[in-house]
């Protein structure tokens, strides 16, 4: 009877003694995103790109492009060899984010791999990745870092963007050397992703080079994103001669 009569009690006050309790925190939960990585040459990214094939690789230098890209000079690794390739980077201690700054030089000890997918029957955006990397910067008198960037790359789903991408109801892919002063790019940017051109790789863009201008872009920059990808006319140029020339050493402009 005791017994019983203590649950009970316990049963009465449990409530009473949880409002009285002092509020914590509220308990929250970082998503779970994953990182999409970028082509080697930068034009496209993916999620999760196919055909992961091992490197003949176990260090390589080159210089910091962003926190989780290298631009290395040649590396011979997936479907042929390339110079100027971007290199994805998935660090094996967070720690070693502090050495990627952007235009420094490091060295990277890492699993290396490619993979692909087929973006176009005559086309095969490639990726290269280091995994479990161990970055160390190079001496200082060789790694200055740059004040500007030296090449870009076509960024899908910037934080950055997400209030324009809402405003538009559309997936935007953005070079991402506009997103570095957007103060100064937003209106264009705005004026332009309002009205993409219904345009193929091998069109050209004319006009002035620094001029910023869309096209609708479906599974192209993302391939599981129907996109809006934004640049500059510079880089439509250079992604024009890439088309052409895929295995063409010359990184894109900024």
């Amino acid at each position: 009877m005791k017994l019983a009569l203590t649950a009970l009690f316990a049963l009465i006050c449990a409530p009473a003694l949880a409002q009285n309790a002092p509020a914590g925190p509220p308990v929250t939960f970082a998503p779970v995103t994953p990182i999409p990585m970028q082509s080697a040459s930068g034009r496209f990214s993916s999620l999760y790109p196919a055909n992961y094939l091992d490197c003949p690789y176990k260090k390589v230098t080159g210089q910091v492009v962003s926190p989780r890209l290298i631009m290395v000079k040649q590396m011979n690794c997936g479907r042929r060899g390339h110079d100027n390739v971007l290199v994805n980077i998935q660090l094996s201690n967070p720690a070693d984010a502090v050495q990627m700054v952007p235009g420094r030089r490091v060295s990277v000890t890492a699993r290396f791999k490619s993979a692909e997918e087929d973006r176009d029957p005559l086309f095969f955006a490639e990726f290269l990745i280091a995994e479990n990397a161990v970055v160390a910067a190079d001496p200082p008198e060789r790694s200055a870092p740059q004040t500007q960037s030296f090449t870009s790359y076509m960024l899908c789903q910037a934080p950055e963007i997400d209030a324009l991408a809402r405003k538009l109801g559309k997936e935007l892919c953005v070079q991402s050397t506009l997103l570095g002063n957007l103060p100064a790019t937003s209106p264009a940017l705005e004026a332009a992703a309002r009205s993409p051109a219904k345009a193929s790789p091998t069109d050209t863009v004319p006009g002035d080079p620094n001029a910023i201008s869309c096209r609708l872009d479906p599974g192209l920059s993302d391939r599981l994103l129907p996109a809006v990808a934004c640049a500059r006319g510079s880089y439509w140029a250079w992604y024009r001669a890439k088309w052409d020339e895929p295995w063409s050493a010359i990184p894109a402009p900024p």
